[in-house]
């Protein structure tokens, strides 16, 4: 009698079907507007920043609701090759004009005359002046812009803190230094910038186009908060740089000697080098 044939294995289930295709995030695909942080007022888009708080990211995109525009904010901190790249436009530009950046030989002659004890040349402003409405302009909110004059002081030398292991502000060198800074005339510096137009204007044709800058001064970090905002959001244009100056104290020929603080507040005091330029950036 033959052996019984056992029956046939069970066919294996299918796999379960792959998840749909998600392509990862990149530069080339844009981020939904649900997830930008968003700004209404120019406190929300350039907060202040005290000395001691963390600094958790130094780059976001932030929508100004108002305007209906993204922008690019960044918070590095600026370097000594940064003011030079924007000195020429503090010593030579007027406010609100546009220029185009000079060249090296230029500014060389320039120096050279006030060496010799001539007149400097005019730096020209741009003619026909087309700037471009950037689609997502960027600001460098930097030291200068969100340092605030009440920022607490954690390095006291006047012997304020009897503890040894007190690590806070001292709130007596913050009272009197913010009341010395309160008392000081500050220039708020801040250059914008942005393209100049093709003429005939040609869609696309500005994002190679050349780079063209403008002047804004204030007399508060409020006041340059608030020109930032409103040159960023209706207008779509950049700010690339910004820094602090004593009012009697400014910038002006191009030997003068600068002088960079480290803390807001030293722009109150008073320096026996009254041959420098305290800048603070």
């Amino acid at each position: 009698m033959a052996a019984p044939v056992p029956p046939p294995m069970p066919m294996a289930p299918p796999p379960p079907p792959s998840p749909p295709y998600k392509p990862t995030r990149s530069r080339d695909l844009r981020i939904p507007d649900d997830e930008y942080k968003e700004a209404s007022a120019p406190a929300d888009l350039i907060p202040v920043r005290y000395s001691g708080e963390s600094l958790l990211d130094t780059g976001r995109v932030v929508r100004i609701t108002p305007f209906k525009r993204n922008v690019l904010v960044t918070t590095h901190r600026a370097q000594i090759a940064d003011f030079e790249e924007a000195k020429w436009m503090i010593q030579h530009g007027a406010t609100d004009v546009w220029y185009q950046k000079p060249k090296r030989s230029w500014l060389r002659q320039q120096e050279t005359l006030e060496a010799s004890g001539q007149d400097t040349e005019e730096l020209q402003a741009l003619d026909n002046a087309r700037p471009v409405s950037l689609e997502t302009p960027r600001i460098w909110a930097s030291s200068a812009l969100v340092t605030p004059t009440d920022d607490d002081i954690f390095d006291c030398t006047a012997g304020h803190t009897i503890d040894d292991a007190f690590s806070g502000a001292c709130p007596i060198c913050t009272d009197e230094k913010s009341e010395a800074l309160d008392g000081t005339p500050l220039i708020y510096y801040v250059v914008l910038s942005t393209c100049q137009a093709s003429e005939p204007f040609i869609h696309g044709a500005h994002f190679n186009g050349r780079q063209i800058y403008r002047l804004i001064r204030c007399g508060s970090r409020d006041a340059a908060v608030a020109e930032a905002f409103y040159a960023s959001g209706v207008n779509g244009w950049s700010a690339a740089f910004s820094c602090v100056m004593r009012a009697d104290n400014e910038l002006e020929g191009s030997e003068e000697k600068i002088k960079r603080v480290d803390e807001l507040w030293m722009l109150g005091e008073e320096d026996e080098e009254d041959d420098c330029t305290r800048v603070f950036f």
